[in-house]
């Protein structure tokens, strides 16, 4: 029989020595990245290894950026004081590919991943993560519908209207005003990837608040084609902004916590409404077989906080996923937070069942009608 790969041979060791005691996870993952072994298990190529160590620490995996720092200091800082576990943060991005082949690889390096809220349907139903243990996790902490069998939600954010004050010093615009460029000229932005675009798209076409879901994909994509070449669609947060920093756009269907930098960089000459905005959950999802095994379940709860919650917001932008954290926030944070009640209510809830049914059909269909 042939002998195993290099990369092979590397995973076994290394899980042999974290089970020793003698490698954690951090120098598992780095000499994973530096044998060029990380491509082939994040791939799931590598052979399953059942002997991954139960971890001395909690690793949450995030989508990098500011939101590394942010989520260490917000919640690992204050569960390390607690509990005397350490926290780190792994900004590698949990995709669901990702996750899927570190769980079926029996290769599992994250505890605890930054996920939307459909996800959680979506893998928990392939067997893919670990229930939430709702006897030590609150479900009453957070909004009605964002506790799920396999996750809960640890911070909200909405897709938000963006545009130049100059052009709407009276009233800020709809969506309507959006896709109507001969009254309002100038290039718009929109997110590549449907969510968000999509429902702005059915709202500029003219269907009520109510009545997105089941959403229209095609309609919604006839809508974005209207737009011609005074649409440029944004493939990352940082984008948004700097289409809006170097005046290539004039309006955009961004997210919030991109939306609020804009407003303080250029002291509200770009600022936003709430009107129409889409909010929705992200949420924390426990991997299978995760190394830091039931200790995971006291960092949830301990996320849900509401001190812990608004130190986020202060960080990063993101809304509580805790009402009870809104309801504390003084008034200059109160315009910051998607949630606070003002604030959601003029705004869309996103349908998390209608996402995890028909999100990759909608962005597949979506991405191909927009380029074509």
């Amino acid at each position: 029989m042939p002998r195993q790969t290099f990369g092979q041979d590397l995973l076994e060791l290394a899980a042999q020595e974290m089970v020793a005691g003698r490698l954690n996870r951090r120098d598992f993952l780095s000499l994973l990245g530096a044998t060029g072994a990380a491509a082939a298990f994040a791939a799931g190529t590598l052979s399953s290894t059942p002997v991954m160590a139960r971890a001395k620490e909690i690793v949450i995996a995030n989508h990098g950026g500011d939101a590394v720092t942010g989520m260490a200091e917000a919640w690992g800082a204050p569960f390390t004081a607690d509990t005397g576990i350490p926290v780190r943060v792994d900004g590698a991005g949990p995709l669901a590919g990702k996750i899927t082949a570190m769980v079926e690889s029996g290769a599992v390096a994250w505890d605890v991943c930054d996920a939307d809220g459909f996800l959680c349907g979506q893998l928990g139903k392939k067997g893919l993560l670990e229930d939430v243990d709702y006897s030590v996790v609150d479900k009453s902490m957070v909004r009605a519908g964002w506790a799920w069998p396999q996750g809960i939600a640890n911070y909200a954010y909405s897709f938000v209207l963006a545009y130049r004050k100059d052009m709407f010093p009276d009233a800020p615009p709809t969506y309507a005003d959006f896709f109507d460029t001969k009254k309002y000229p100038g290039k718009r932005t929109m997110w590549k990837y449907q969510m968000g675009a999509m429902e702005a798209c059915l709202l500029g076409d003219g269907v009520p608040k109510d009545q997105l879901y089941p959403a229209d994909v095609d309609r919604a994509i006839a809508k974005a084609r209207s737009l011609g070449d005074d649409i440029i669609y944004w493939e990352s947060g940082a984008a948004s902004q700097q289409m809006f920093l170097d005046g290539e756009v004039v309006m955009g269907n961004i997210w919030n916590t991109r939306a609020s930098v804009l407003d303080r960089d250029t002291n509200g000459d770009v600022t936003w409404t709430w009107n129409d905005g889409l909010y929705q959950p992200s949420a924390f999802i426990i991997p299978r077989g995760n190394p830091a095994g039931v200790e995971v379940q006291r960092f949830l709860a301990s996320v849900l906080e509401p001190k812990r919650q608004i130190r986020l917001l202060e960080l990063l932008g993101n809304g509580p996923s805790n009402p009870a954290a809104s309801a504390m926030l003084p008034p200059e944070l109160q315009r910051l937070d998607p949630g606070f009640e003002p604030n959601f209510a003029v705004q869309v809830l996103r349908d998390e069942d209608w996402y995890e049914q028909h999100y990759d059909a909608a962005v597949e269909r979506w991405i191909d009608g927009i380029s074509g």
